[in-house]
């Protein structure tokens, strides 16, 4: 049995929505890229030097620098794919698993989306 959202199939983006998309992901990565560099900056080393710090301070500076991390990790993974979406534009806006339209609506939402509605769906119900 198909949910009802299955069978909705999307419009292909115009030209004039892909170039706005497309514009808004380069602004994007401008940002992006200035994240990471905020991010190397507080992601230093943690001094290990009790007198300097008590120890619950040095564990939460510990806790900060592993949150920074998986930021920054996240963070790249978004830089990553806006860089290949930008490098091949003609396949933007495209499911990547049965190659129909993902639709303006869910770009808009998340315009570095790789899945349609459908195929997102089926793979969170795996």
């Amino acid at each position: 049995m198909q949910n009802s959202w299955c069978v909705l199939k999307q419009a292909e983006l115009t030209t004039p929505q892909k170039k706005q998309l497309l514009s808004q992901l380069e602004a994007q990565l401008t940002e992006l890229e200035q994240q990471v560099i905020a991010i190397h900056s507080r992601g230093a080393p943690v001094q290990l030097d009790q007198q300097a710090v008590g120890r619950v301070s040095r564990i939460d500076a510990i806790q900060q620098q592993q949150m920074a991390k998986a930021n920054e990790i996240q963070v790249s993974h978004q830089i990553l794919r806006i860089k290949q979406i930008l490098l091949d534009p003609d396949e933007y806006g495209f499911c990547h698993e049965c190659g129909e339209s993902i639709g303006i609506g869910r770009l808009t939402i998340h315009p570095i989306a790789e899945l349609c509605i459908q195929c997102q769906g089926e793979l969170e119900h795996l």
